[in-house]
């Protein structure tokens, strides 16, 4: 029903009751008193929902906060996430939505057993196809963008444009995967918990950015066509060509993409104690064209 609801580009509220179970149910934010199978009456709908998540009913292997509502569960509540035993009610969680959970909440949630992925390392995807998709508006002349990316009333979409669209996927869960295994290698040789773990990844590589942005690295014609060749996506490559994508895109797009790229894949290769024989060795790869 879940599916059906995506697909159609449905509200949550037409979800159909009659798909519920003996002890579902189905409470919208515009409900008043609604009452529940258990006997239960929700006076507001819209409370039930901003609270639901401290319920003792919300019990999963993987709880993936989505909603936009910063610090939900901080210092003062985040116990609600125990059982009557003391124990997580959920094994995993998986930040969807920036600041749900606060820092201190989440290292006292992971002192409990629940591992906590911080909003900071599991929200990048975001920041990644935004920038692939300026980016491609960037490199593309306006005729270009308007064959191959516009999708036009009653018309097929473009090839180009699903081929763009799957390669910006696959770099988002290349990316991701590369995240998870750095902190989870990480967390399991050093026992530091994965929020913090999170804040120095993210550190570590905007520390790598800034040195590069502050370097004539991007100079380097090899080194920078290298970066480019390894992190835009291939069919924007085929389709604009280095030489358009050099042109076209303003140079200081290409400096910040540059030096993100290059800090980024330094990190995940090496490790947040990523040293400078590390550093130099991955540079001098790039300019050769296979780290």
């Amino acid at each position: 029903e879940l599916v059906r609801l995506a697909r159609a580009g449905a509200l949550s509220s037409a979800f159909d009751e009659s798909r519920l179970g003996e002890k579902g149910f189905k409470v919208t934010v515009e409900d008043k008193d609604r009452k529940l199978p258990g006997g239960e009456t929700v006076a507001s709908g819209l409370g039930f929902r901003n609270a639901f998540h401290l319920d003792p009913r919300m019990k999963a292997d993987l709880f993936l906060p989505c909603g936009g509502r910063s610090k939900s569960v901080n210092l003062t509540n985040w116990r609600a996430l125990l059982d009557a035993n003391g124990a997580p009610r959920h094994r995993w969680i998986v930040e969807g939505a920036n600041l749900f959970i606060t820092q201190e909440a989440r290292l006292k949630l992971e002192e409990k057993g629940t591992l906590v992925f911080k909003d900071s390392s599991t929200n990048k995807g975001a920041v990644i196809s935004s920038s692939l998709e300026v980016l491609a508006g960037l490199a593309l002349s306006d005729e270009e963008f308007g064959k191959h990316m516009v999708v036009r009333r009653g018309e097929a979409v473009p090839k180009f444009r699903e081929r763009y669209v799957e390669e910006v996927k696959a770099t988002i869960a290349r990316r991701a995967d590369q995240e998870f295994a750095l902190l989870w290698d990480t967390h399991g040789r050093t026992g530091e918990p994965l929020s913090l773990l999170s804040e120095s990844v993210s550190a570590k590589i905007n520390d790598i950015t800034r040195a590069i942005e502050a370097s004539s690295l991007f100079d380097n014609e090899a080194v920078r066509r290298g970066a480019f060749r390894l992190h835009v996506p291939a069919a924007l490559l085929e389709l604009a060509g280095m030489e358009a994508i050099l042109s076209r895109v303003p140079e200081s797009y290409q400096k910040a993409l540059f030096a993100r790229a290059v800090a980024s894949g330094i990190v995940y290769r090496f490790g947040i104690d990523v040293g400078f024989e590390d550093y130099r060795m991955y540079i001098e790869e790039l300019a050769l064209g296979s780290p």
